[in-house]
């Protein structure tokens, strides 16, 4: 019995290969499975390959895991053009449509499967439905029969998918997954890739993506206005918000560019209002002017990066973490703006609502760096406590302070108590030019300085919130790990994975990039010899981000790579190995030969 099976399915735009992802994740996760799924699709508008992962676990699971258990390819020439994303090692079994070539003409070079197996599933799907359509329906009985999951529950989610269907599509539908079942029942696969029994008490998981669980957070966090334009991979948060956020009271905004939109969530902030605006990459530099305007101004506001490959057009469809230099640099002047970070589509709720907490605490724009393979992957979560979450309102004016009301009056926390228009004695000018106490234009050198002092010192506070960082590990390690955002959940497998052989090792993920909290850096490094920064950008941007402010160990090195290659758990194991075995040779003395 296998207790965690990683299943690949590839095809061309239309086989539907991702829809069967889904059938079998939310069968598999009706009967208590844990289920993480991600997609991957060329950036065509139309056609394309298109290709998903559904990993399956007994347990939690963290990533969407390294080579596959299980690969079914309809086109080896889509399966090509996806890569390192579909792993195939030598315990991989394969199972490929015949009519897309003979086994000697299958395309993996030095790789040997465990298993290769052609079966006709375009014309099982033929003969069953009618039409090669129910392509992924046959491959989801394939799978069911030699998985072990999902028979009831998939036949009733092809019921209800097809319920508006001709009676004719769903017996088509129900007969291609029988076919696919007989099949699997007839054709024993040499591995072991039977699912064990998942616990039952875990049937009350739900199923949901990073992008709805940003937009369901954001709602609960009380926002009232979204304003922002489509973008990938950040769409479906305006989508779920343009669904359900007018129920609560509130406004969504579809603007005709990235900088009206932006520019409209500032101003329904201005008038009081919890606001938010999406994007990705492209759309984050044509709003920089606008996010400078909030951050003078001290407007809170929410600003989700959905981060993709690039630059420019880059990698629409693909995961990146190389947009952390943009959100930290491309203010100009003495800009500084927090930016938080979830590691899974479950945590996206809580940072998405911390986000809000600090926009509002500390009255400034906030960046959210959520990335393509957290956003758009779906995952089986625990229902979130939200009796537990507390929510934050920005700091009134009182009577008194109204009476004589100064805007952006010096206080101790750097905090000023923020109007709205409309309020008697609370008018006041909120304008992107430097400005005094009250909001009057000033070009003083000795009010700049003053009131860029102001606008910084105000985020000192944030700094000392180490409930905003996971430490995972033996304390005082000599092994050091750190990582962020989607690429976290590999590093936390590759520590269990590592401290399971003897490594001391521990692991620091923060999900506040910025301002870099130093004193809690410096604490992790303090036994630290040697170690990795671990993140999917080519320059290993938060290693360079972090040296900037902390004396990080000369032996804190930096794995990294561009977008679009995965990096696993497996391979950060191994190069620990390597860090391990080296920090032990330097410690074993040279022996001098007796005389």
């Amino acid at each position: 019995m296998a207790s965690d099976l990683i299943i690949g399915m590839v095809g061309s735009g239309g086989d539907g290969v991702v829809s069967a992802g889904e059938a079998l994740m939310a069968a598999a996760a009706a009967e208590g499975y844990h289920v993480v799924l991600t997609k991957s699709f060329g950036s065509q508008i139309r056609g394309g390959e298109s290709s998903c992962r559904v990993r399956v676990s007994t347990e939690e699971v963290l990533s969407s895991g390294g080579t596959l258990d299980v690969l079914v390819v309809l086109s080896w020439e889509d399966f090509l053009k996806f890569g390192a994303e579909l792993p195939v090692g030598g315990h991989t079994t394969i199972i490929y449509d015949g009519k897309t070539g003979a086994a000697e003409q299958i395309p993996l070079s030095s790789v040997t499967p465990a298993e290769v197996l052609a079966v006709s599933i375009g014309e099982m799907a033929k003969q069953a439905a009618g039409t090669d359509k129910a392509k992924n329906t046959v491959v989801l009985g394939l799978l069911a029969g030699w998985v072990g999951i999902g028979r009831e529950a998939i036949i009733a989610n092809l019921r209800k998918k097809f319920a508006k269907k001709a009676p004719d599509v769903v017996a088509g539908n129900e007969r291609a997954f029988a076919a696919g079942l007989a099949y699997a029942e007839a054709h024993a696969l040499h591995g072991t890739r039977v699912m064990a029994a998942a616990r039952a008490d875990d049937r009350k998981l739900l199923v949901i993506d990073g992008n709805s669980m940003c937009a369901a957070a954001a709602i609960f966090a009380g926002c009232e206005f979204f304003g922002g334009y489509p973008i990938t991979p950040s769409t479906e948060i305006m989508q779920f918000l343009d669904r359900e956020l007018w129920k609560y009271g509130g406004t969504v905004l579809q603007a005709e560019d990235e900088m009206a939109g932006v520019g409209a969530a500032i101003g329904a902030s201005f008038g009081g209002k919890k606001s938010m605006t999406a994007t990705s990459g492209p759309g984050m530099s044509l709003k920089t002017e606008l996010l400078g305007l909030a951050s003078i101004a001290e407007i809170p506001l929410v600003c989700i990066n959905v981060q993709r490959g690039g630059p420019s057009t880059g990698l629409p469809t693909k995961s990146e973490q190389a947009d952390l230099f943009q959100a930290i640099f491309s203010g100009h002047g003495d800009c500084v703006r927090p930016i938080v970070a979830p590691v899974s589509v479950a945590d996206t709720f809580a940072v998405t609502v911390e986000a809000f907490n600090i926009a509002e605490a500390y009255q400034t724009p906030v960046i959210v760096l959520s990335d393509q393979e957290i956003a758009q992957r779906k995952e089986t979560v625990r229902p979130i406590d939200t009796q537990a979450i507390r929510l934050l309102e920005r700091r009134q004016p009182t009577a008194s302070e109204l009476a004589h009301y100064e805007r952006f009056r010096l206080t101790e926390s750097g905090v000023s108590p923020i109007s709205r228009p409309g309020v008697p004695g609370g008018n006041y000018l909120a304008s992107g030019i430097e400005h005094n106490e009250c909001g009057a234009p000033s070009a003083s050198g000795e009010v700049h300085a003053r009131m860029t002092a102001k606008r910084v010192k105000k985020l000192d506070a944030l700094k000392q919130r180490r409930d905003l960082f996971l430490l995972e590990g033996d304390p005082d390690a000599p092994l050091g790990l750190v990582a962020w955002g989607s690429v976290a959940g590999a590093a936390r497998e590759a520590l269990r994975l590592a401290r399971a052989e003897g490594l001391r090792v521990k692991l620091l993920v923060p999900k506040l990039l910025y301002p870099v909290a130093e004193a809690v850096y410096e604490d992790f490094f303090e036994s630290v010899q040697t170690g990795l920064v671990v993140e999917q950008s080519f320059q290993g941007q938060l290693h360079r981000v972090i040296r900037m402010y902390v004396n990080v160990p000369a032996g804190m090195g930096s794995l990294a790579k561009s977008g679009a290659n995965p990096i696993v758990a497996g391979e950060i194991v191994d190069q620990l190995r390597t860090l391990s075995l080296n920090l032990q040779r330097r410690r074993v003395p040279d022996l001098q030969p007796v005389e």
